[in-house]
């Protein structure tokens, strides 16, 4: 089905940190800014768009495919990641019917999609749900987190928006999240309920006691995060997680464990599953693992990994020519700690560095091997055999 006759308006703003400045110095910092608007420029033409002008920092274009303007909006935050000179963009999408005058166009969703850019941080794209209703299911392979309404300076009503989450190591916007609890055993469950419903930021709305059941409700509530045990009746934890990520990409399923279980912890990370932990975590552990992939993160209790690397790493011979030749040193010492189930802060602490910066390789790492999410990046290391050359 052809989408409607509406234009996508998509603004783009660059933002150059004093780092960039401090490290590449003022004119090198300002040839990489002018590359930048180039680049953005290119790939607007690539996606179909045209650029209706230039404004400093930033770039106004339209689309006539609402696909293509958000696959373009994708593509110029994966381009600006990978160059890793402490420039960062910031992207604002609308669509529908503005007024267009002697090549420019007016009207409301210039507006909204000027604001949404204003409104991001760094590294950040915010559309209107409008644009992605407009793309549709073709949409499938991008991952969305709905903020809600918000309010857009200017426009007396809040906007329905959405946050396109180009790379996962980037957090969304949300500062609440809605939880879905599912386990058959009736006691673990709500002690589960009772420990997250006490944090304000963390919203349980519905729980299942099999995976049947909490694909349905899944459906019905639509949540941010499912707490799955992996052991159920009727539908174990892995074949939910499976159906669950394939009819709702943008939900995150946090799998609970046991030391006996190690076989299926391996299959719902191929499933797609985003983070794993014992039944027996401390509370504060629970809660601090829910935010953590809500905000599009992923994490692997240690204990998991340690038993993960037992049972599963056993490397297959290396292919002639290695996916992981593409990274540089300090990626492939990244990818290894990774790996061991370390986390952000722990990296930063073993090698010397700030976290914002291992949060940038590791994004860098996730592109170029084109994996999702550190949980990926831990299978990647083992089977591919990285961990033992």
């Amino acid at each position: 089905m052809a989408e409607p006759a509406v234009v996508t308006v998509l603004f783009t703003d660059i933002v150059a940190s004093t780092e960039a400045f401090q490290r590449l110095g003022d004119e090198a910092a300002s040839r990489a800014h002018a590359d930048h608007l180039d680049e953005m420029s290119a790939l607007v033409d690539q996606f179909d768009g045209r650029v209706v002008k230039s404004m400093g920092d930033g770039v106004m274009s339209v689309f006539a495919s609402a696909n293509q303007a958000v696959q373009c909006a994708v593509r110029m935050q994966q381009e600006v990641a990978a160059a890793d000179d402490g420039i960062e963009i910031r992207v604002g999408l609308d669509c529908g019917e503005p007024v267009e005058r002697d090549g420019d166009y007016f009207g409301n969703p210039v507006i909204v999609a000027k604001r949404l850019c204003d409104l991001c941080d760094p590294g950040q794209i915010l559309s209107t749900t409008t644009v992605l209703t407009v793309a549709g299911s073709r949409l499938n392979d991008v991952r969305l987190s709905s903020l809600g309404p918000v309010a857009v300076k200017g426009l007396e009503n809040p906007v329905e928006t959405t946050e396109v989450l180009w790379n996962t190591e980037v957090g969304t916007g949300k500062s609440q999240f809605t939880v879905v609890v599912v386990d058959d055993q009736k006691l673990l469950r709500a002690g589960f309920s009772v420990i997250l419903r006490a944090e304000r930021d963390l919203t349980v709305v519905g729980e299942a006691s099999d995976g049947l059941e909490a694909i349905e409700v899944v459906r019905e509530r639509r949540p941010d995060v499912v707490v799955m045990d992996v052991r159920m009746p009727n539908m174990d934890g892995l074949e939910a997680a499976r159906q669950i990520l394939g009819e709702f990409p943008e939900t995150r399923v946090l799998m609970l464990t046991t030391f006996d279980l190690d076989e299926y912890v391996y299959e719902a990370i191929r499933a797609g599953a985003s983070g794993f932990l014992l039944k027996d975590v401390p509370g504060e552990q629970l809660v601090d693992a829910v935010r953590t992939i809500a905000r599009g993160e992923s994490i692997i209790d240690p204990a998991v990994t340690r038993r993960m690397i037992e049972q599963f790493a056993k490397p297959p011979a290396a292919p002639e020519t290695p996916a992981f030749d593409v990274l540089t040193a300090r990626e492939a010492d990244i990818l290894k700690l990774l790996a061991r189930g370390l986390s952000n802060a722990e990296i930063a602490t073993e090698l010397f560095v700030e976290e914002t910066t291992v949060k940038t390789h590791v994004g860098k790492v996730l592109h170029k091997l084109g994996l999702r999410d550190r949980v990926q990046a831990v299978v990647f290391a083992y089977e591919s055999g990285f961990l033992a050359q």
